[in-house]
């Protein structure tokens, strides 16, 4: 009995150990990942990819990051700048989307960049208990209020499941203000591509494309490609990975997305815990590809937030990729 004790102490300890790390020491280290890509027709070209930075309201951990987005960033000089969208988890994260825009180097040929599902909504935890307690509550009998809660149960049972089955989430969506996420963007003279394409300034044979976010959106890979001649080379960009592989999607030589977080829990045989419901292996959930069905290449982003305050195995990061002409 002592000795079950003691390694059920030892146990405890190690697990509150490692969920203080995942939420305290992991989160705030952001790290640079870069990449080398053959691809002739965009031989030269430097890109600067930020995902996912889920800004909310100003708390430690974001301040930290910034203290470190703010020192690496004046060291590159970007051709362009992507952005794979959810710059915002909700709307007091948008002070914090100018600052960035603000520390942000020049980028030559420009910067561009599409939405994702939190810029359109958060879904807030807080929210969902708050609308099954309401259930409860406002239930008029006693039978009606154990009804309430069995059926609420289901709910939050089918959640669980939902992320154990890792398809993709959407639950107790409170509106973001994305209007204005849109016009502070375009007063730092970001591109949207919303569902469209547009060549790369002198460099004619290249058009970026981009498409609007599977989940709260509305994407359109036929109308995103429709003015690209033939014989240019296509960079895509979408918030969720799963549009590179969707019939349409062929038509693009690079791929850049987010999404994911890399699992934002990664561990060891079993790798991410949740991966938004794409078509990644739960062992590969960020990172190059070069399995798309057109024959292109892909970076995804482990992104620079989080939707859930942990990460573990994943740690949140910037990248930087220089296009080289031959491997």
């Amino acid at each position: 009995m002592k000795t079950m004790k003691t390694l059920f102490g030892l146990g405890a300890l190690m697990s509150g150990g490692l969920l203080a790390y995942a939420w305290g020491a992991e989160r705030p280290q952001l790290r640079l990942k870069s990449y080398r890509l053959a691809w002739p027709q965009g031989a030269g070209l430097k890109i600067l990819h930020l995902s996912d930075q889920h800004f909310g309201r100003e708390n430690w951990v974001q301040q930290l990051r910034f203290s470190q987005l703010e020192a690496m960033l004046p060291l590159f000089a970007p051709d362009i700048i992507l952005f794979t969208g959810d710059f915002l988890h909700d709307d007091t994260g948008l002070a914090a989307v100018e600052r960035m825009m603000q520390a942000l180097p020049p980028a030559r040929l420009g910067r561009y960049a599409v939405l994702g599902n939190h810029d359109y909504a958060v879904y807030s935890y807080g929210e969902l208990f708050r609308n099954m307690a309401r259930s409860v509550s406002e239930a008029a009998t006693p039978e009606r209020k154990l009804s309430a809660l069995i059926s609420e149960a289901g709910e939050l049972g089918q959640l669980a499941w939902d992320i154990y089955r890792n398809e993709r989430l959407r639950f107790a969506a409170v509106p973001n203000d994305t209007d204005e996420l849109i016009r502070l963007l375009a007063i730092y003279d970001v591109t949207l591509l919303h569902n469209r394409a547009v060549p790369l300034s002198d460099h004619s044979h290249i058009w970026l494309a981009g498409v609007d976010d599977m989940v709260e959106g509305a994407p359109d890979l036929h109308r995103a490609f429709a003015d690209i001649p033939g014989d240019a080379g296509v960079i895509l960009l979408t918030h969720n990975p799963d549009l590179a592989y969707a019939p349409g999607a062929q038509r693009a030589d690079i791929v850049f997305a987010g999404h994911t977080h890399g699992g934002q829990v990664a561990l060891p045989w079993l790798g991410a815990i949740h991966t938004q419901g794409t078509r990644l292996p739960r062992q590969h959930a960020a990172g190059y590809f070069n399995d798309l069905p057109g024959g292109g290449q892909m970076i995804v982003s482990r992104g620079m937030g989080e939707s859930t305050p942990f990460r573990l195995g994943a740690p949140p990061e910037m990248v930087w990729v220089k296009v080289v002409g031959t491997a």
